[in-house]
């Protein structure tokens, strides 16, 4: 699947309704400027940005002012127009430009005054350095005489402007020109250039012949060919909840089998799936909430298993059915993260997108996450996932026809046009770019938070695990004072021959340090300890390889160890109670039995922390603290 991924736009949303000048335009990338090109008269007519002309969809009629706001010509009010007292006395009536009045007959017009006219509209300075093969897309309406009352296209390369295009006249409907959308090819100098600038210049001469509209512009955009990458995060399913704003998105990280994927800072978003949303709509009924969200650049979001769900949820509206979190995916190791979006692990930004302004992904101060930031319209929405500079990677909508949604981004993946009040959207298998492998439906009997979807969801989710020969119970990494120790246990071994411990500074580029024997065939907690003597400084990354007794192999997932720590976290357990050394005040704590299951767990208060162990019985017993930043660390302790 192909699209086009928009690297630059303008939509021209100011909020005026007639009279402003496009000269004192500022939009989200810069200001705009307009250049005097030949001769002007002494009423000249002017580029104006404002609603009097509105942005209609492309095949539509001009209309007057409406909510949609456009690049346009028309008469000026600053001076006494030659025939301005009669068509347009308040001055700027959208595209609509004073010819002038011939020199024989002006006694009997408004004024003498000239109104001819040799402007040009300029963009800010745009960016593209390493964008190549791109294309300049808008919708215009043009009419005028000819050559003589006419609108071209021009470009700036960052020394000299040049025209690259005379678009044709448009055609004309009810007294007024006909919204037609135009594409071309970006000059080849525009290729990784840093200073480029786009214009589009109007003449009229001062004939007192032509007719309207003059020019009109909206929508413009800059987009390159884009594939999305088969490496990041889907959304595989999206509930609005059975009441209130019960609401969730649940991922699925994707990518070759068997690998990890830094998921760090991509962002999770509505916005209808494209990055300049509601095109020839009103921005603030089209389903965007103010700002987005983005996964913390923490070592836990460095290397996520393929193949891993991540539940992100509006942590102050619970749905019923979510299961207890799971930030860290220690409670238990099942690849499964269960977040909810004001944790630490996650951030958000609450100025980018703007539904009153703007729709792209701007620099901006991060703060907690917060679900309002992505917060779903029942009338009509999305979800969608884009790498940290925001770039598009996958993305679903819903919603009437009367909420104004688009086809659901690069995909298309508009996967219904109802109403979403108590439904939910689930992927079921096969290429989640087609629509048709979704289903919505109530949310009743069919919401599966934090779970496959069905079984085919679950053989699609399958494809991309990487499954051990063996039932790993637990695998942990911590920083000693002069080593890391890697421990891990197993519930179950088939024909397992021997472990091969794997050390990365980047999650990327694993080397051995070493290699423990394995069981062979066990079905009883078999516990593991390999201690690296020479450990990276900083932050470094552990996975087990194991070997079959027949030569194949597998990996597992990744552990990430902090040696910036001065002190590990120890634990212990003491006439039935649990002690916590060296974690900080906050970072939660749980404790398991041999088969998995939550004992009790809390909050730590003090340094050390001392709690009731409750129900605790001889055996071996799993200890996991999770910090604020992420940092996990895991223990066993031994009662007696």
């Amino acid at each position: 699947m192909s699209g086009q991924q928009t690297v630059w736009g303008e939509e021209f949303e100011n909020g005026c309704v007639q009279g402003c000048y496009a000269s004192a335009f500022v939009g989200p990338n810069g200001g705009w400027t307009v250049t005097n090109t030949g001769t002007n008269g002494a009423c000249a007519n002017r580029w104006f940005i404002s609603c009097a002309e509105n942005g209609g969809v492309v095949g539509s009629c001009g209309v007057g002012c409406g909510n949609n706001e456009t690049l346009h010509v028309g008469n000026d009010i600053s001076c006494v127009s030659p025939n301005g007292c009669f068509f347009c006395p308040t001055g700027d009536c959208g595209a609509a430009y004073d010819a002038s009045c011939p020199a024989g007959i002006c006694s009997f017009c408004c004024s003498c005054n000239s109104a001819q006219t040799d402007q040009r509209a300029e963009s800010p300075v745009i960016n593209l350095t390493g964008i190549t093969g791109m294309t300049l897309t808008f919708k215009y309406m043009e009419g005028g005489q000819g050559a003589s009352d006419n609108a071209t296209l021009w470009y700036y390369n960052g020394a000299v402007w040049a025209q690259i295009a005379d678009m044709p006249k448009t055609v004309v409907c009810s007294g007024q020109g006909t919204w037609t959308a135009y594409s071309i090819a970006m000059p080849v100098s525009a290729d990784n250039n840093p200073n480029v600038r786009i214009g589009f210049r109007w003449i009229n001469n001062n004939d007192g012949s032509g007719a309207d509209p003059s020019i009109a512009v909206d929508d413009v955009q800059i987009t390159i060919p884009f594939s999305p990458p088969g490496t990041g995060l889907i959304v595989n399913e999206l509930s609005n909840g059975p009441t209130g704003a019960q609401e969730y998105i649940e991922l699925i990280v994707v990518g070759p089998p068997c690998t990890n994927v830094d998921i760090r800072n991509i962002k999770v978003d509505d916005n209808n799936g494209t990055i300049y949303n509601g095109f020839g709509t009103t921005l603030t009924g089209s389903g965007v909430a103010l700002g987005h969200l983005r996964f913390a650049n923490i070592a836990q979001w460095s290397a996520v298993p393929t193949g891993s769900i991540i539940l992100l949820y509006n942590n102050t509206d619970l749905n019923p059915l979510l299961p207890p979190n799971d930030v860290n995916d220690s409670a238990p190791m099942d690849f499964r993260y269960i977040v909810p979006v004001n944790n630490a692990v996650m951030q958000g930004c609450n100025s980018s997108p703007n539904p009153a302004s703007f729709s792209g992904y701007f620099t901006c101060a991060w703060v907690a996450g917060n679900w309002n930031y992505i917060s779903l319209r029942n009338e009509g929405d999305a979800a969608q996932t884009r790498d940290a500079q925001g770039r598009y990677f996958h993305g679903i909508s819903y919603g009437t026809n009367g909420q104004s949604m688009n086809n659901g981004g690069l995909d298309n993946l508009r996967i219904s046009a109802m109403d979403h009040t108590g439904r939910v959207i689930y992927f079921n298998s096969g290429n989640y770019r087609v629509a048709a492998n979704f289903t919505s439906a109530l949310v009743a009997g069919n919401e599966t938070p934090g779970a496959p979807n069905n079984a085919a969801n679950l053989a699609f989710i399958n494809t991309f695990a990487c499954s051990l020969p063996i039932e790993l119970f637990s695998f942990t990494a911590a920083s000693l004072e002069d080593r890391v120790r890697v421990e891990w246990s197993t519930a179950s071994e088939t024909n397992n021959a021997v472990f091969v411990v794997e050390r990365a500074a980047d999650a990327q580029h694993f080397e051995t340090v070493g290699t423990v024997p394995g069981g062979g065939n066990s079905l009883i907690l078999r516990n593991y300890i390999f201690d690296d003597p020479r450990p990276i400084n900083g932050v470094s990354y552990y996975r087990l390889r194991q070997i079959d007794t027949d030569g194949s192999g597998s990996v597992s997932q990744v552990v990430a160890v902090d040696r910036g720590r001065e002190e590990p976290i120890s634990t212990w357990l003491a006439d039935d109670l649990l002690h916590i050394r060296g974690a900080e005040a906050g970072a939660r704590y749980a404790v398991y039995d041999a088969l998995g299951r939550r004992l009790f767990s809390g909050s730590v208060t003090a340094d050390p922390h001392i709690a009731d162990a409750p129900g605790i019985q001889p055996g071996t017993w799993l200890v996991v603290v999770v910090e604020a930043e992420g940092r996990v660390d895991r223990s066993r302790v031994l009662a007696r």
